[in-house]
Parts: C-alpha cells; sequence; structure tokens
C-alpha cells in the first residue's frame, strides 16, 4: 500500500531544537460562552468578548494585543472545574444585615481578592446604601450604589453579592476570594488537533489555568510534542504554576437573625421557636452555631448548635436552655460550626470548603481561638468539609467566626514544593514553566489583578522579534507591571532577594539592585536539559523558525525527479538544487538582517549524499546545522582606582 508522501523534520537534541511561526500566540483557556474548542484569529478584544465574554484568557489577549499590536490565535476551552467563592468573612460586618457571595449564572470566571466597605449605611431595600468595591486586595477601589437594591452583580467576573434583610453601618467591612475555572487535559487535545487541521503557523502556546501539578504540566508537554510528531508543527508552551499560599484562611462567615423578634425558648423541647419570620430566610442552616445575646436575661450568652430547622424553629438536642418567652429583644447571631474529633482527628465544617480556602494535603494549618485544639499539624487527608490530622485533637465543637484555621507558605517553601512537583518535567524543551505573580492593570476591567509572571513575558516576547530575550535590560522593565501590594511594598516573588526558582529552571521576576524600579524578567527557561542552549526560550524560538523552514521546503521537494549515480545515490547536481531551494530560505527567514538583526549566525541544510533513492519509498535524509547567536548572561568589570599622580 502506498503511503501518502510526507517530509519530516527530526530534533536532534544534541545539536539543537527547533520551533514554528514568529506571529501568532496561540491562547487557550477557559471561557464564559462558546467553549467549542475552536480555534479563530482575534485582532480586537472587543470581537473576542462578543464571541466568548469574559475570562482571564480573554484578559490575557487584551493585555497581549495592546502590548504587541498583533492578532491571535484563540481557542475557548470548556470548564472542567468549576471557579468558587472562598474565605468569606464577615466579622467584620457591625450592621444585622449578612452579605454573601457567590457565582453567577455563568459561574464564578476569575481569581479576585475583593473587599466591600460601606461608606453610606442604612437599611437594605429602603436606603441608598454605597460601598466601595475591590477585586484586587485594595490597590484599586470603584464606588458601587447598591440603593434600594439588595444584590449586586459584579461586571465580568462571574459573581454576585446578595445583602440579606437589615442594616449596614458605615465601615462594614467583608472580604472573599475567588479562584478561576480550569480546563482538563482531553480538551487540550481537541484543541491542538483542531489548530493541526489549519493552515496557520504559531509562535507559542500560551496556556492560561495555573498548573496545579506535574499532571497538568504533562498534559501541556503532551499536545506541544504531538504537534510536532502528528502535525509537523513546531511551537512551545507557556504556562504558570499555582500561586503561593501566604494567607490560606478558613472563612469566618456570621449571619444575624433580624426583624422584631419574639422567642419562646423550651428546655424540655430543646427548641426555640420565633412568632414571625424566618431562620432559614436569615441565612441559617442545621450545623450552626447560634448565640443568643440580651442583657440580664436568662438566656443570654447561651449557645447552641441547630439539630434541626424550619422558619420558625431551631431544635438543639441536648441544650441546656431556660424555659422563657415570649420574649423581645434578643439579638441571634449564627455562624458555621467547626467539629474537632479526638478519634478521627478531624475537622468537619458545616458549610464552606476546605479546598476554595486554599488548603491543600501537606500543608501545615494553624488552629487558634479553641479550648483545647490550638496548634500546628499537617494535614494528610482532605475534602470538602473534612480535614485530617495524623494525631493531636481532642474532641470540641466551636463557632466558626471566633476560630482561625490557618496555613501559611514562605517563599523559600513554595519554591521548594513547585521543584519537587515539577521535578519529572525536566528534559522538555517544549514547555516553558513560569513561576510567580505581578500586577498589572486590566484593559477590560480596570482592575490591576495578579496574574501569571508567564503573560508579562509573553507579551514583552511578541513586542519582539524570536531571536531576543524578553529579560534583555536595555528594554527597561516590563510595562505598567507591578510587583508591589497596595501600601507600595514589594511582596511578589523577586529572584533577586527571593531566590531559588532559576535554580529550579522557572521563568520568573526580578528587581536590578540599582534600578530603574519596576519588576524584570529574570530569565525565560525551557525545560530542556540544564546546560543546553534550547533552555533559553528565545533560542528554542529561532530554532523552531529554521524547523518550519525546513520541514516548508523539503516538503517542496516531494516529486522532484532526481538523477542518479550508478548506485542509486543522488547525483550531486540533483542534490545541490534541492539544498540550493532550502538554504535559501533558511538566508532569508534566519540569516537576513532584520529591523533586530539577524536570527541567527548559521544555517545551512545539507542532504545525505549515501541514502538509495531508486526504490518505491525512498527517504532522503538531510542534516540542519544551526548556529544561534550568542546571548549576553554574565558580564564582569573591574573599577581601577588611581591615586594622585
Amino acid at each position: 500500500m502506498a503511503d501518502l508522501p510526507s517530509a519530516t523534520v527530526t530534533i536532534d537534541d544534541e545539536a539543537s531544537a527547533f520551533a514554528g511561526g514568529t506571529g501568532y500566540a496561540v491562547v487557550m483557556g477557559c471561557v464564559e460562552n462558546n467553549d467549542d474548542i475552536t480555534p479563530r484569529v482575534f485582532a480586537s478584544t472587543k470581537s473576542l468578548i462578543s464571541q466568548h465574554g469574559y475570562c482571564p484568557a480573554v484578559d490575557y489577549v487584551a493585555h497581549h494585543i495592546e502590548g504587541t499590536k498583533k492578532p491571535v490565535i484563540f481557542v475557548g476551552l470548556p470548564k472542567a472545574t468549576a471557579g468558587a467563592v472562598g474565605r468569606q468573612n464577615s466579622t467584620g460586618v457591625t450592621g444585622s444585615c449578612s452579605i454573601s457571595a457567590a457565582a453567577g449564572s455563568n459561574g464564578v470566571l476569575e481569581e479576585v481578592d475583593a473587599i466591600v466597605t460601606v461608606v453610606a449605611d442604612g437599611t437594605i431595600g429602603t436606603d441608598l446604601i454605597t460601598f466601595t468595591l475591590s477585586l484586587d486586595g485594595g490597590v484599586t477601589e470603584k464606588l458601587v450604589r447598591l440603593g434600594t437594591n439588595n444584590s449586586y452583580t459584579i461586571p465580568y467576573v462571574g459573581i454576585v453579592l446578595s445583602f440579606g434583610a437589615g442594616d449596614l453601618n458605615a465601615g462594614d467591612v467583608y472580604t472573599f476570594s475567588s479562584t478561576a475555572p480550569m480546563w482538563d487535559g482531553g480538551d487540550l487535545t481537541t484543541a491542538r488537533t483542531a489548530l493541526g487541521a489549519q493552515l496557520k503557523l504559531a509562535r507559542s502556546f500560551v496556556i492560561v489555568g495555573d498548573m496545579r501539578d506535574s499532571d497538568d504540566a504533562d498534559d501541556v508537554v503532551d499536545e506541544v510534542n504531538a504537534y510536532e510528531t502528528s502535525n509537523d508543527r513546531f511551537v512551545y508552551a507557556r504556562v504558570n504554576v499555582r500561586d503561593h499560599l501566604p494567607l490560606a484562611t478558613a472563612a469566618k462567615v456570621t449571619k444575624r437573625a433580624v426583624g422584631t423578634l419574639s422567642l419562646t425558648f423550651d428546655n424540655t423541647a430543646d427548641t426555640v421557636v420565633r412568632a414571625a419570620g424566618s431562620w432559614i430566610d436569615d441565612g441559617l442552616v442545621v450545623g450552626d452555631t447560634v448565640t443568643f445575646t440580651k442583657a440580664s436575661a436568662p438566656n443570654d450568652g447561651v449557645t447552641i448548635k441547630i439539630t434541626t430547622l424550619t422558619d420558625s424553629t431551631i431544635t438543639s438536642t441536648g441544650a441546656t436552655l431556660t424555659d422563657e418567652g415570649p420574649v423581645g429583644g434578643y439579638t441571634v447571631d449564627g455562624s458555621p460550626t467547626f467539629t474537632f474529633d479526638a478519634g478521627a482527628d478531624t475537622i468537619t465544617r458545616t458549610e464552606g470548603n476546605w479546598f476554595s480556602d486554599g488548603f491543600r494535603v501537606g500543608d501545615s494549618a494553624t488552629v487558634d481561638g479553641t479550648a483545647s485544639n490550638d496548634g500546628t499539624r499537617a494535614i494528610i487527608t482532605l475534602t470538602a468539609t473534612v480535614m485530617t490530622f495524623a494525631s493531636g485533637l481532642a474532641n470540641e465543637s466551636k463557632r466558626s467566626d471566633v476560630v482561625t484555621i490557618s496555613k501559611g507558605e514562605t517563599m523559600a517553601a513554595w519554591v521548594a514544593a513547585m521543584d519537587a512537583e515539577f521535578a519529572d518535567v525536566d528534559g522538555e524543551k517544549r514547555i516553558d514553566i513560569g513561576l510567580g505573580r505581578l500586577r498589572k492593570k486590566s484593559p477590560i476591567t480596570g482592575w490591576k489583578f495578579r496574574r501569571p509572571v508567564m503573560w508579562a513575558a509573553s507579551v514583552r516576547e511578541y513586542a519582539h522579534d524570536v531571536q531576543i530575550p524578553c529579560w534583555a535590560k536595555k528594554d527597561g522593565p516590563l510595562s505598567g507591571w507591578s510587583n508591589e501590594d497596595a501600601n507600595g511594598n514589594v511582596v511578589e516573588y523577586d529572584e533577586r532577594t527571593d531566590g531559588g526558582a532559576l535554580a529550579a529552571r522557572f521563568t520568573c521576576a526580578r528587581t536590578y539592585s540599582n534600578g530603574p524600579g519596576g519588576p524584570f524578567i529574570a530569565l525565560s527557561l525551557t525545560r530542556a536539559t540544564e546546560g543546553s542552549l534550547l533552555s533559553r526560550t528565545h533560542n528554542m524560538a529561532v530554532a523552531n523558525v529554521a524547523c518550519s523552514i525546513a520541514q516548508a521546503e523539503t516538503e517542496n521537494a516531494i516529486g522532484q525527479v532526481l538523477v542518479l549515480n550508478d548506485d542509486g545515490t543522488g547525483s550531486a547536481a540533483s542534490l545541490a538544487l534541492i539544498e540550493e531551494r532550502v538554504n535559501s530560505s533558511l538566508q532569508v527567514g534566519l540569516l537576513q538582517q532584520g529591523a533586530e538583526g539577524q536570527r541567527a549566525s548559521k544555517a545551512v541544510w545539507r542532504a545525505s549524499k549515501t541514502d538509495i533513492l531508486n526504490v518505491p519509498g525512498a527517504t532522503l535524509n538531510g542534516v540542519l546545522e544551526l548556529l544561534l547567536n550568542g546571548t549576553l548572561e554574565k558580564i564582569q568589570t573591574r573599577v581601577r582606582v588611581q591615586t594622585a599622580g
């Protein structure tokens, strides 16, 4: 059976490695709408939002187009893992209104660090309440007029703020955070196949969505390698590891019953019955801990745990109540419950999600505010509601708003953890893994979100020709990007002062000792074998251009009839014609002086003189000798101080 004629370029790692075109970035990420995994070219953010709605990947494209003036190929992926709201904290709300955040109809679409601060107070539904909203940890704020509404849909990010009945006081503060949605590996395969079916070349895949572990990175490596072997295309992928976790804290959520309460306490029935209103509408659920407050009253300070619940009746089996009522004047505060179990060594929560709050197996969680369980322990297993330790817990049940369960992760511990997690991705030249975050104002939302460092590296890279490293000092700090918090302190990972990421083979940011101020890319690294020229991303890009040229021009020899020598090898004159075609294109694509210089120092393709070509299906082999330009990384200067005379 005859095979389809083809030409193949194979990479020799010892000589060098290769990757494709120079113009397009292929951007992949979860989308709000039309997650059909279809590659489309977009030259404007407006048209992209019209097609797919908002998501972090769309926001990257906005930065890319703004910074490079170049179009992208965009592939919208389904949301395999939904974004979630976590770390809600309403302990700063002194009014009777209960504030909560939840996913909108399209799910949570963005990673935010939100602060709601009441400016003009009043009663929900009746007064013109205003508040400031920050989604970037207080770096920027926007004034929101809630008016007489009881909810507010935050534009773009897919989160709805709900305000329960009651009052808000000026200065009340409510905070929460959220995670962004994530794709899965199967959808990357579909995307890569769809890209292979199109006739558009690209320099890199920019894949938006944190690599949670090496399995995610392996999914990416599989696809960029398959793009070469199955699709004869040559790219590398830019991705980023998960964020460091310095302030993961279990949410502190409080709820307050509102209205004029007429309560009846029944010790025999273990119940508290209200004459009007609804416990459920006030946000209470089974498992919550509830405290009743009224100065000098029989049940003042009584705290019970809800075992069953209806609109009118709280039942707390085994509770100690004093018969009383009907009586008014009580304040009723509820909160989810943490139950500490000595036998199972678990902390079980009645509401919320450990994962959304930022906890992971292997973390050291610190408990504070309990009678018997304060201390730091390592998490050995974790579900959404149950955290398990090896030993050391005592039986106890506590309101979650008076207990703090948190974890910390130093920069050094984070880098070490990421180094260990992604060690098995070493030796892969088609992936560049970034570590760290930087802030930049979104061209779409106006918020200064913390974004993966690979976003800044990619935008800087596409502003130049392929051979120019994105870490060239002369190009100055990364335009518009910041490594500072709301108070102007450098808080993001800085290779100059923190160290460790480059040794672990991650692309990362740095500052310079004597300025100018602002972040730079320290180095942009692939995971190629350490010491290889291909461990520098810009060298990989140049080699990829060489690979694409050789692929295209050797394909042009398909069907050519060669004059052969008596032994079946190609004659020197016939092979020279093919070599001339390939080398002419290499001269134009790599060796001519462009606006930013030539892309390589030498590129020569030579056909094999020993291949037997007088049989069907014969293969003509060739070797491309590529000499990459040198890039200065180390410069040493000696200062000679002269004495007078």
